[in-house]
């Protein structure tokens, strides 16, 4: 597995973007990865979320609260980013130095208005579209949903996973629980999944593949994808 640095970002907040950065965090750690989390969002939720794990993972979890340009260099295999829900030079750091940057989207307008601005900067920056991905949060068969999802797909933004809600993830993380605890397998998947995609994603790009599709729909031999599974 190649290193991966991945930043979380919407400048709405509210869309489960520390609620996705502790979860990748946590999958980390648990399948044995060192992971640095650094937590730019003043509110230190990231922080305080893997304080809570700190005592399981000892030597694995390294926390801090600025982004440097030597962490590139760090011995982790797992830099996750959690920005604060603005686009300050803080969060622009991070979208530069992610090789990934998640966008948390729900559905509704808000929380998908200000992506244009985002993209247009990380070009300026070098970054191709297939870097940000947008995760959905809670979407359904709601009117708004599909509205949402029709503005999805005509500006042709990447989708890395579909994550449902489920209160007891909340729960866990603020009880100082792994974020799994008490879910089933198949609850758990939709997460899991968008791991194991950035790993995936992180490799193709680093072949040189910069289509969208290519890179975030994983084709089986037998004709299936990620979300038949």
């Amino acid at each position: 597995m190649s290193k991966i640095a991945a930043a979380v970002f919407n400048r709405k907040g509210g869309v489960g973007k520390t609620t996705i950065a502790v979860i990748l965090a946590q999958i980390a750690l648990i399948r044995h990865n060192k992971v640095l989390a650094v937590d730019l969002d003043p509110s230190r939720n990231f922080s305080d979320a893997l304080g809570f794990m700190k005592n399981y993972f000892r030597d694995s979890l390294r926390l801090k609260d600025t982004l440097e340009d030597s962490d590139a260099d760090s011995k982790e295999e797992w830099i996750i980013i959690d920005c604060p829900p603005t686009l300050d030079d803080s969060s622009r750091k991070a979208i530069d130095f992610a090789d990934i940057t998640l966008a948390p989207v729900t559905p509704d307008f808000f929380s998908l208005s200000n992506l244009a601005v985002v993209y247009s900067i990380a070009a300026k920056d070098g970054k191709e579209k297939a870097q940000l991905p947008l995760v959905k949060v809670g979407y359904d068969n709601s009117g708004i949903s599909k509205i949402a999802d029709q503005l999805i797909s005509e500006r042709d933004y990447p989708i890395a996973e579909d994550l449902p809600l489920h209160k007891r993830i909340p729960f866990n993380i603020t009880s100082g629980l792994v974020w799994s605890t008490g879910l089933m397998a198949r609850s758990r998947q939709p997460f899991e999944r968008l791991y194991e995609k950035i790993i995936r994603a992180i490799d193709k790009l680093n072949d040189g593949v910069v289509d969208i599709n290519e890179v975030w729909t994983d084709r089986k031999e037998d004709g299936t994808n990620d979300a038949d599974i």
